[in-house]
């Protein structure tokens, strides 16, 4: 979504009078600018807000400039709508630096030290994620696992990860 289309009315014969024209930056070639400005800010929990949301990011991955329209969206910390082709909780993960979701549980077991010194020491799968970078969900699964190899060590099997 271009920051200039937010109030661009819908109506194709008032369009070009509302955005200016060739301003000479990405903006210029959004595809966003030919469709409803309501479909990047789908409110959650309003009626047909994940079609809307879904709609949005199909019109976004068919744009030529998703990659600056992200880039300005990351950059400017947009914390509404979707932007370069990412809802606003998908684009906090990019900022953060986060990993894929395998990645991420591969890396706590890694970490199994560090991991197991921090819940001592109080700190929550939450902080620990962050410290990490990676989803709270990886840290849980993660100490799951942890539990399961001790049981299992303490029985005399093995635990697959």
């Amino acid at each position: 979504m271009t920051p200039n289309t937010r109030h661009a009315a819908t109506d194709a014969t008032t369009l070009p009078a509302l955005i200016p024209a060739n301003t000479g930056d990405w903006r210029d070639d959004a595809e966003c600018r030919r469709h409803d400005p309501d479909l990047w800010f789908a409110v959650g929990h309003t009626p047909g807000w994940q079609q809307k949301t879904e709609e949005a990011k199909s019109i976004c991955g068919r744009c030529t400039v998703r990659p600056q329209c992200l880039e300005w969206a990351l950059s400017t910390d947009q914390r509404a709508g979707v932007w370069g082709g990412m809802t606003e909780q998908e684009r906090r993960t990019v900022a953060r630096g986060r990993i894929d979701r395998g990645r991420s549980y591969e890396l706590c077991i890694d970490a199994q030290e560090y991991i197991e010194q921090r819940l001592a020491a109080g700190a929550t799968h939450r902080v620990i994620a962050d410290e990490l970078g990676v989803g709270h969900s990886a840290v849980g699964r993660a100490c799951r696992f942890f539990e399961a190899e001790r049981a299992a060590m303490a029985a005399g099997q093995e635990v697959a990860a």
